[in-house]
C-alpha cells in the first residue's frame, strides 16, 4: 500500500470535506480569521468582572513588547503588600531596575555552564542548548526573588522604563552576541588547559562588558535614593539615602522563604506530592533552585482560594495563549475552534503537555475570587499588559480554564496540609532541560 498522498486520497478528502456548512465557514474565516469566526459574543453574560472576594490592588502595569511577566508579577505582589501596610494610595515597582541585575546574573550562569561543559564537543546536547540560548527575557518566581533578595527594588521613579527595557529584542540580540563570542573563548582557555584563575579573570573581563552594555542600554542602577510619599491620612513621610535592599526589607515586611512554588503536571512522567527540582534551573549562581511540589488541581486551587482568603495575592503561571481574548476573558468557551472546522481538538491537561501543545507561557497575579454555593466560579487576574487589554487590565479566568491551563502557584508553606508539607521534604527529582515545562513565561 503507497504511504503517499495520492489523487484517489485527494479525491476523497475533497468529498468528505463537501457541504453547505463548509461553504459557511470558508467565507466566515477567509475575511474574519480564525480566531474572529470561532469568537464567542455572549461570553460577558457567564463571565462577570465582578466578584465575591477582592483584594486592592491598584493601577496595572505593562511589559509592553518584553518577556518580564514572571519579574512584573513578583513585583506585583510585593507592591501591593506595601501598599496594604503603609496606606499608599498606589505604586509601581521598577522594572527595569531588577532586569538589569537579572541580565547580568543570567551572563554569569551562561558563563559557568559553558565553564562547566568545557570538555564536552561544541554539538553536544547541553553545549548546544546553551549557545542556542545563551539567556532571555523569560524566568520564574525564583528568578525574581533571586534577584530581588540580593539586589532590593526601588520605585519606577528612581530608574524608569527605557526604550531597551519595553523592546527588548534589540538588547537580547546584542547581549547574545557578546555572550556567545565570550563562550567560545571560554572554551578555549579550558583547552588550553589554562588555570582555573585565569579562567575567572577572563571571564570578569567578559561580565565588565556586560554591565557595560547593560549600563548604556537601560541605564544606572541606583546606589541609593529619597522616597517619599503621603500615606491614605495624608501624612507626610521622607526617607532620605535609603539603598535598595534597605527598602525592601524596611517595606516589605514578608520573607520569601515562607512561600513554596505549588505545580500541577499531571502527565505519567510526574507523581503528585512529590518534589520536583529544574536542571541547570536558576539565574543566579548560588541563587535559588528552581524546586517544586507537584499536587492535584484541586488542591492547587483550595490553596490559591486560601491565600486569597488571607488577603494576599498569588503569583500565577499558565498557558495564556489558550482560550483567552483581547476583551479579558479567560474561559473555554472563548473559542469554538470544533464548530468552525467540525474537528474535534480536544486532548486532555497531560496530553497536552506531553505533546507540546502546552506549557507555562505566562505569568500573572490573581487578586480575587468569586465564589457560589462555596466555590470558586471564576477567579480575578491581574496581568502586565497594560489597561486597555481586559477590563481595565484585569481578566476574568473561569473555574474550568484554571483547570485545563492553569500550572504554578506560589502558596504561603503555612496554608498547606500536614500531608503536603511532609511531600516538601522528599529529595527533589530532576526535570531535564526538554521537559514540556521547561519553558520559561516570558
Amino acid at each position: 500500500m503507497s504511504k503517499a498522498i495520492t489523487p484517489t486520497l485527494l479525491k476523497s478528502f475533497a468529498a468528505q470535506s463537501h457541504d453547505s456548512q463548509l461553504t459557511v465557514m470558508q467565507r466566515a474565516v477567509t475575511k474574519n480569521g480564525i480566531y474572529a469566526a470561532s469568537e464567542s459574543n455572549i461570553l460577558s453574560a457567564t463571565n462577570t468582572t465582578i466578584f465575591s472576594d477582592e483584594i486592592e490592588t491598584g493601577s496595572v502595569t505593562d511589559q509592553k513588547q518584553s518577556g518580564r511577566c514572571w519579574l512584573f508579577a513578583e513585583l506585583n505582589t510585593i507592591r501591593h503588600q506595601i501598599v496594604k501596610d503603609f496606606k499608599l494610595d498606589d505604586l509601581e515597582l521598577s522594572q527595569s531596575y531588577s532586569y538589569f541585575w537579572d541580565k547580568l546574573e543570567k551572563s554569569n550562569s551562561f558563563f559557568e555552564r559553558i565553564i562547566e561543559t568545557a570538555d564536552k564537543p561544541v554539538d553536544d546536547r547541553w553545549v548546544t542548548r546553551f549557545f542556542e540560548w545563551p539567556q532571555g527575557d523569560g524566568g520564574w518566581w525564583e528568578y525574581a526573588v533571586s534577584v530581588i533578595e540580593k539586589y532590593g527594588v526601588v520605585p519606577s521613579n528612581v530608574m524608569p522604563e527605557a526604550i531597551t527595557t519595553s523592546e527588548s529584542h534589540q538588547l537580547n540580540t546584542v547581549l547574545d552576541l557578546h555572550l556567545r563570542k565570550g563562550g567560545l573563548a571560554l572554551r578555549k582557555l579550558v583547552a588550553d588547559k589554562k588555570s582555573d584563575a585565569e579562567i575567572q579573570k577572563a571571564k570578569e573581563t567578559m561580565l565588565a562588558g556586560v554591565y557595560r552594555l547593560l549600563t548604556i542600554a537601560i541605564g544606572t542602577p541606583p546606589q541609593s535614593f529619597d522616597f517619599v510619599y503621603k500615606d491614605k491620612d495624608k501624612k507626610y513621610h521622607r526617607d532620605t539615602a535609603t539603598t535598595p535592599v534597605k527598602f525592601l526589607k524596611k517595606y516589605y515586611k514578608k520573607s520569601f522563604d515562607d512561600y513554596v512554588v505549588i505545580l500541577n503536571d499531571p502527565s505519567p512522567s510526574k507523581v503528585y506530592l512529590q518534589t520536583y527540582e529544574f536542571q541547570h534551573g536558576g539565574n543566579v549562581v548560588d541563587g535559588l533552585d528552581i524546586r517544586w511540589l507537584n499536587l492535584d488541581m484541586q488542591s492547587l486551587k483550595d490553596l490559591t482560594y486560601a491565600q486569597i482568603k488571607k488577603g494576599e495575592t498569588v503569583w500565577f503561571g499558565c498557558d495564556v495563549g489558550t482560550d483567552t481574548n483581547k476583551k479579558g476573558f479567560m474561559s473555554l468557551d472563548t473559542y469554538d475552534f470544533n464548530g468552525t472546522f467540525g474537528i474535534d481538538f480536544s486532548l486532555s491537561k497531560a496530553e497536552r503537555l506531553e505533546s507540546r501543545d502546552s506549557s507555562v507561557t505566562h505569568a500573572m497575579t490573581i487578586t480575587g475570587v468569586d465564589v457560589v454555593d462555596d466555590t470558586p466560579a471564576q477567579w480575578k487576574v491581574e496581568n502586565s499588559w497594560g489597561d486597555e487589554r481586559g477590563f481595565k487590565g484585569y481578566y476574568t479566568m473561569s473555574n474550568d480554564w484554571f483547570d485545563k491551563n492553569g500550572y504554578v502557584v506560589v502558596i504561603r508553606k503555612e496554608l498547606l496540609t500536614e500531608t503536603q508539607q511532609k511531600a516538601l521534604e522528599k529529595p527533589a527529582i530532576m526535570i531535564p532541560e526538554w521537559d514540556p515545562l521547561n519553558t520559561m513565561p516570558n
